[in-house]
């Protein structure tokens, strides 16, 4: 059977992630491999790999994986009668053959002792010279397996990338002409000659076996019929099943936009510019948040800690050092930040930016940092869900992500029946009605005037003169601030110092916002600190190849370095 798994794997590997450049370039041309049965069992084998290499190279690896019972001895290489070194590493072999851009052909030879299993009436060789875990592509490759002496009396069929290959010549000979293999594929071969053709192989089982042979045959057959049936069927079915999904992709694509529109519409109907800063609706940190989208930042960090100033909920006691001078807060998630930074981090309600940066030294803190961080985002997210600035679409996304299966089916569907032209538009469909699922949220009328009103503020604010910045009430300069701090947008916090710093130079000092400025230039230097010392701490490891997966758990491949 096809490996269907692994089909999946890759082509949503390939679509999802980077294509990586191998360390070799090179492609295995042709290959060809003679088996030559023996008449006691053993199987000389002799392989020739074509291969056509761009830039430098080292050599040809070959990996030989045995069945269970049988082994491979005697590996050798030579290219145009020329032995190479050959260096083995278990299953691994390399060949050495140096050089740059060049077409090179590689000999090898190996005997697999014990690999023909003899029975009462017949003798067969069942084998897998590639699984899998094989990462190279075949561009032409060739199976030839020659019986001790000529004989008419043959069985002989393939599984996987080797079905309906097998030629028999007139000699008994086997030809299993697969032409292009892909890498991650099996292609077992079986083979089957008269148990008299092995005189002096040891007998296996003192049984007759032909019968099941032939029968395996014919059930690979039909099933072979079977799925070119339903490949039929399927592949008919396929263009009306995409070109419905697509409407109806569509047609969920275009309600989401007249959907925008109209409340974007209704929002400006109903904005009123009357005020360069928009008026609080929720929280600093809140209104942060739900302007980036949900993405925490080290700088909202910053931007919450002053808001906590701003209310005066946390004042400033000397360079790098606050203090909580209120409890009781406006919102659940300003408490919590304090018990966080003041009580866990800090101590008995005071923060100083050295106790930060001892706490995230530690590694052994680094997980609570984490824990805590996401807490507290999920809390000022609370209040962003709570504000009623989304529009309650449950329904619609549950049904949507529902109805997204069926694509998926159909994508596993199309890899078992090879149906490749029809996978990568079942599963670009598929990604599309998970994906409006998942992210679809509609705003509502309030969350669309928020967003209209802070988004007028980023465009404007670059441009404002120091007259009208003097104009505004003090607490209307620190949440400009805060939200400039906040976005981590540049040319926004470079206006707050070209607004802040010429008034302190002309005698005109306000005092608040200079504090703000120092501040917030301090705490962002040590909670960006903080996040990267945390964030080292995490890492990553990586899988092992597999191997083996042929029948018997023999296996094989090819590859270069």
């Amino acid at each position: 059977m096809r490996n269907v798994l692994v089909t999946i794997i890759m082509f949503a590997a390939v679509m999802l992630f980077p294509i990586q450049a191998m360390a070799v370039d090179f492609t295995i041309a042709e290959t060809k491999i003679e088996a030559f049965l023996q008449e006691n069992g053993d199987v000389y084998v002799k392989e020739k790999h074509t291969y056509e290499f761009e830039g430098e190279f080292n050599g040809i690896t070959r990996s030989l994986i045995p069945k269970e019972g049988t082994g491979i001895f005697d590996v050798s290489a030579a290219e145009n009668g020329d032995s190479l070194e050959v260096e083995q590493e278990e299953n691994l072999y390399r060949v050495y053959r140096e050089g740059s851009d060049e077409t090179i052909t590689i000999d090898l030879s190996y005997t697999i002792k014990g690999a023909v299993e003899v029975y009462s009436d017949v003798a067969e060789f069942y084998w897998p010279f590639f699984d899998q875990s094989n990462e190279s592509d075949y561009e032409q490759l060739d199976v030839f397996i020659h019986p001790p002496a000529s004989t008419e009396d043959v069985i002989a069929f393939g599984y996987d990338a080797a079905a309906e290959s097998a030629r028999i010549q007139r000699n008994g000979t086997v030809h299993f002409q697969m032409a292009t293999v892909k890498s991650g594929q099996n292609g077992d071969i079986r083979a089957a000659f008269e148990a008299e053709l092995f005189p002096s192989a040891e007998v296996t089982s003192d049984q007759a076996m032909r019968d099941d042979i032939v029968a395996e045959q014919m059930a690979l057959e039909e099933q072979r019929a079977t799925e070119d049936e339903r490949r039929n069927m399927l592949s008919s079915a396929a263009p009306y099943l995409i070109i419905f999904s697509s409407i109806y992709l569509f047609a969920l694509l275009v309600y989401a936009v007249r959907g925008k529109q109209s409340t974007e519409w209704e929002a400006e109907r109903r904005f009123v510019d009357d005020h360069f800063i928009p008026s609080q609706e929720i929280s600093m940190p809140a209104t942060i948040l739900y302007m980036k989208s949900g993405v925490l930042q080290p700088e909202m960090m910053t931007a919450s800690l002053l808001d906590l100033v701003r209310k005066g909920y946390v004042t400033q006691e000397g360079d790098d050092t606050y203090s909580v001078k209120q409890r009781e807060t406006e919102y659940a998630h300003e408490e919590q930040l304090m018990e966080w930074m003041f009580d866990r981090i800090g101590n008995k309600g005071v923060l100083g930016m050295e106790d930060l940066q001892k706490y995230t030294q530690d590694k052994a803190n680094h997980d609570n940092y984490q824990k805590d961080m996401q807490a507290w985002k999920n809390n000022v997210w609370e209040e962003v869900r709570n504000s009623h600035l989304y529009k309650k679409k449950g329904k619609l996304r549950v049904m949507v992500g529902l109805t997204s299966l069926p694509m998926l089916a159909l994508f596993i569907l199309f890899a078992v029946y090879d149906l490749y032209i029809w996978m990568v538009p079942s599963f670009i469909l598929f990604v599309g009605l998970m994906t409006f699922s998942i992210a679809y949220q509609p705003r509502t009328i309030k969350g669309a005037r928020i967003r209209k009103q802070w988004k007028a503020f980023q465009q404007r604010f670059p441009h404002m003169e120091e007259k009208e910045w003097s104009g505004l009430v003090d607490d209307d300069q620190k949440r400009a601030f805060i939200y400039s701090v906040g976005m981590n947008n540049k040319q926004l916090e470079q206006k707050n110092k070209d607004l802040i710093q010429p008034v302190s130079t002309m005698g005109h000092v306000n005092t608040d916002m200079v504090m703000f400025l120092i501040i917030a230039t301090a705490a962002n230097q040590h909670f960006e600190k903080a996040s990267t010392t945390v964030a080292a701490s995490s890492t990553a490891s990586g899988g092992m190849p597999g191997g083996g997966t042929g029948v018997g758990g023999g296996g094989g491949g090819s590859g270069g370095f």
